[in-house]
């Protein structure tokens, strides 16, 4: 059945405001919008070829998530990463990503086993943004993976928003570290505990896989 031609209208301007959220929020992600950078929405509208009210509207979605910032006079700004930021979202992953793997054991299926050894295969060129990019995402659904087989829509919804601020932290591991053999062998011992149901080993290897990442990136404590 075709929508009313205002609800297909609305669909329409919902459909590319959240365009723009992805397209701002990827530049943000790799630092093309650098911590702390003034946003000119007319440059933005400019750059996508939209008008600026679903860029605005995204830059306000951004704000709810901590990517940008929002002074009034001045508009908006990229968010920094403070070091007590940085502890944040690593505790936050530990804290998620365990509790989040113990009640994906309950649940996971061959299916979405599968899916996670498949995710696992995908490789990148260092040198390449586009393989990058297509490596970050294939990460990022390997998380979201085990997350949704808890069979929890709120603590995956919740954990969504986690991963997506840790993603500038990951772009940067992607980006500056030789990181593919390590992501690789990490995921493996993920998907190994799934196998053997070892519960214990695998939340274990959670927690010292994120604070392996952070010490990569940003040194002890």
């Amino acid at each position: 059945m075709k929508l009313p031609p205002i609800e297909e209208a609305r669909k329409k301007h919902q459909s590319l405001r959240q365009q723009m959220y992805e397209a701002i929020k990827n530049a943000i992600i790799k630092c093309e919008l650098a911590p702390g950078e003034p946003i000119n929405e007319s440059d933005l509208a400019e750059r996508f070829d939209v008008s600026k009210t679903p860029v605005r509207e995204a830059l306000t979605s951004l704000q709810q998530y901590h990517f940008v910032d929002y002074t009034p006079n001045r508009g908006f700004t990229v968010s920094t990463i403070s070091i007590r930021d940085v502890q944040e979202i690593y505790e936050a992953r530990i804290f998620y990503e365990t509790g989040l793997f113990r009640l994906a054991m309950s649940h996971i299926s061959d299916v979405e086993l599968q899916n996670l050894e498949s995710l696992n295969e995908v490789a990148f060129n260092q040198d390449d943004p586009l393989s990058i990019d297509q490596y970050l995402q294939a990460n990022t659904d390997f998380h979201m993976c085990i997350a949704q087989a808890g069979r929890n829509k709120r603590l995956s919804r919740h954990y969504q928003v986690i991963l997506d601020e840790a993603q500038r932290l990951m772009y940067m591991d992607l980006k500056h570290n030789n990181v593919l053999l390590t992501w690789h062998s990490n995921h493996e011992r993920i998907i190994s505990a799934i196998r053997r149901q070892d519960e214990t080993a695998g939340a274990l290897a959670i927690q010292e896989i994120i604070t392996e990442q952070k010490m990569r990136n940003f040194g002890p404590s």
